[in-house]
């Protein structure tokens, strides 16, 4: 039975929104395209404060959608990125409302310190309004993880669940674009957020990989998606792949599982198919697996490689690698050579955070600045910065081997592409510093390897814990049984 105090309030707050919808409607009407937008940010902020005291989940849940099916796109007639807005209101809705969960786990610890010294690193090199900017998108993204880990472990779950869906959704869309839809079509739907706006749509999303084979020089169209960038797709894809073998079973893994790994091989991102491939291989180096199993799984990755390397396109992009005309390495290998004398005299604090290469794509190729996460750390931040991001990644790999250990066969994978991802993609692609939205991926991927940690701690002590003969009292008056939990 719902309180008077409940019903009286919920009164009111209807009151006031049917109030604040027709003042909004008088204003909107013949008043100017300035006070329009005006009223569209007051009704937004109205309803987020909302939804935020009374269902802070839906900002989640929205989260898990955007990050993984639009995450570079932007409020509808206002030029807000929807992962801010959405991720903003989650690590807030995190705050406000109390948990059960107090303990820090050593990685969240790591992340809440990088967050601290990255903020003294903006003061060291000069506060200006970009670099606050810069810094407000990013610490968001950063603290993402933090937020997540206030859920329940079920509501973590479903948040997972909602992300694996929307990438799944996303890989197939890229999928259809790389191959039957290279025109792009399947994005003029989501020009209302921003895709295809101010450019053609093919000439905004299409990246490509040139071959020369007998002498007839030849273009493969790479798989972006709404992700845009091949390189930001593959860890998208990855990230969603082995949470995606940790949360789901049955037809459901097996089938967007697939899905992701196609979707993953047509990025032809290099960083992330070996970071894939490095995993598995530890997978079967250290996961105590039966011999039958062991077999079977070393059967699987060769039939799927050797699918693989039998595609033109996914051959000629992995042996370039190895070739020395290969243009990629070679400006990876030149920025690094740079690096010490770019940071001359910067150390300390970095280059700063208010850079023109960090708002400008074309500045940033052009520059070649080094494409390498904990050196960009370095580059931005300074020395005390890098070295608490890579205790990030040393802490997570530890983690990941414990996981690799474990008897469960998908929380070893998820141990194991991490580390892979740690080694491999860290060392070779920078988007998880210099990008808030794969910041904010990657905050995911760390919130459920901690997510997996502890699942080894709990499936012991819930084998010996006794059954209830009775059952619980329930919570008192007020009592919130895991962040956020109100109705949502």
């Amino acid at each position: 039975m719902t309180r008077r105090p409940d019903l009286i309030g919920k009164c009111l707050l209807a009151v006031a929104a049917i109030g604040i919808c027709a003042g909004a409607a008088w204003l909107a009407v013949g008043h100017g395209t300035l006070v329009t937008l005006g009223v569209v940010g007051l009704i937004a902020l109205v309803i987020a404060v909302y939804i935020g005291l009374r269902h802070p989940l839906w900002l989640f849940w929205a989260t898990a959608a955007v990050i993984g099916g639009l995450p570079f796109g932007y409020f509808p007639g206002v030029h807000v990125p929807l992962y801010l807005l959405f991720a903003a209101g989650a690590v807030l809705a995190a705050i406000i409302h109390p948990t059960q969960r107090t303990r820090l786990s050593t990685l969240e610890i790591a992340v809440i310190a990088l967050l601290v010294v990255s903020a003294l690193s903006v003061v060291g090199t000069g506060v200006t309004l970009p670099a606050i900017l810069l810094y407000a998108k990013w610490g968001i993204a950063t603290a993402t993880m933090i937020a997540l880990l206030r859920l329940s472990r079920e509501n973590l779950a479903r948040f997972g669940r909602i992300f694996v869906y929307a990438a799944s959704a996303n890989a197939l869309v890229g999928i259809a674009m790389a191959t039957v839809d290279q025109q792009q079509r399947l994005l003029k739907p989501l020009q209302i957020f921003g895709y295809g706006v101010g450019a053609g749509l093919r000439e905004q999303t299409a990246l490509y990989v040139y071959s020369n084979e007998g002498g007839t020089i030849g273009r493969t169209l790479r798989l972006g998606g709404t992700w845009v960038l091949p390189n930001s797709a593959g860890l998208a894809l990855a990230t969603a792949l082995i949470i995606g073998l940790v949360l789901f079973t049955g037809w459901r893994r097996t089938l967007m599982s697939t899905v992701l790994v196609v979707a993953l091989l047509l990025t032809l991102s290099r960083s992330m198919i070996f970071s894939v491939a490095v995993g598995l291989l530890l997978v079967l180096l250290f996961h105590g697996m039966r011999a039958r199993d062991r077999q079977i799984a070393i059967g699987i990755i060769g039939v799927g490689a050797a699918a693989a390397l039998l595609t033109p396109m996914i051959r000629d992009r992995i042996l370039s690698t190895f070739a020395d005309e290969d243009t990629g390495r070679e400006a990876r290998a030149d920025s690094i050579a740079e690096f010490p004398h770019r940071m001359s005299g910067n150390w300390l604090f970095g280059l700063g955070w208010d850079r023109p290469e960090f708002r400008s794509g074309q500045l940033a190729q052009s520059l070649n600045y080094v494409s390498n996460a904990p050196l960009l750390t370095v580059y931005r931040g300074g020395v005390i910065t890098g070295l608490v991001f890579v205790a990030i990644l040393v802490i997570g790999a530890v983690m990941g081997y414990r996981a690799l250990r474990s008897p469960s066969l998908p929380h070893a994978v998820y141990g194991g592409v991490f580390i892979g991802i740690a080694v491999v993609s860290a060392n070779l692609q920078q988007s998880v510093v210099d990008m808030p939205q794969m910041t904010l991926t990657f905050s995911i991927l760390l919130a459920f390897l901690v997510y997996v940690d502890q699942t080894r701690h709990d499936a012991p002590a819930a084998a010996i814990r006794p059954p209830a003969r009775r059952a619980a009292a329930p919570p008192p008056p007020g009592a919130v049984s895991a962040a956020p939990s109100a109705s949502g």
